[in-house]
């Protein structure tokens, strides 16, 4: 009895000392295309190596020139689950060159009431930006670079 009794305070002192759980890593990387006229389509993709929620917000000055600004900021819940890519968030307009694609995503904390305008806690933040020259024909795959980060703990 007192050995079964040390041998299960040990496995006990174990778990207590044992590494914390796995901080989810996220992958996010935009498609971008370009079609008739100049109209530049991007795709949002993100993928995470476990389940994990959050809020994310699209934030940025969107594609500009000189004479032109247009975007799309949006946010909204997402779950991710385990190596399946999700495209939470799209947007096309036209660029005629030269010009600047400025999107930035973050991503927050759940938020305990989805109807609250409190900022949440910033887990992780991929930015996508370059310059569009004059006379571009077809997107360099700039966007298409998977950038990756593990989402700090809130």
């Amino acid at each position: 009895m007192i050995r079964w009794l040390q041998g299960g305070l040990a496995g006990l002192a174990m778990l207590a000392t044992a590494a914390p759980a796995h901080a989810a890593q996220v992958c996010a990387w935009i498609d971008e295309t370009l079609g008739e006229d100049h109209y530049h389509e991007l795709e949002l993709w993100l993928e995470a190596d476990g389940k994990v929620d959050f809020l994310y917000k699209i934030k940025g000055e969107g594609l500009r020139t000189e004479t032109m600004q247009a975007h799309a900021p949006n946010s909204g819940t997402l779950v991710l689950h385990a190596r399946q890519p999700s495209k939470p968030w799209g947007f096309g307009a036209m660029l005629e060159p030269p010009g600047e694609i400025d999107v930035i995503v973050e991503l927050r904390a759940w938020p305990k009431d989805i109807f609250s305008d409190e900022e949440t806690p910033l887990l992780a933040s991929f930015s996508f930006k370059r310059r569009v020259p004059e006379g571009e024909t077809k997107p360099p795959k700039t966007f298409a670079a998977r950038q990756c980060a593990t989402l700090k703990t809130p």
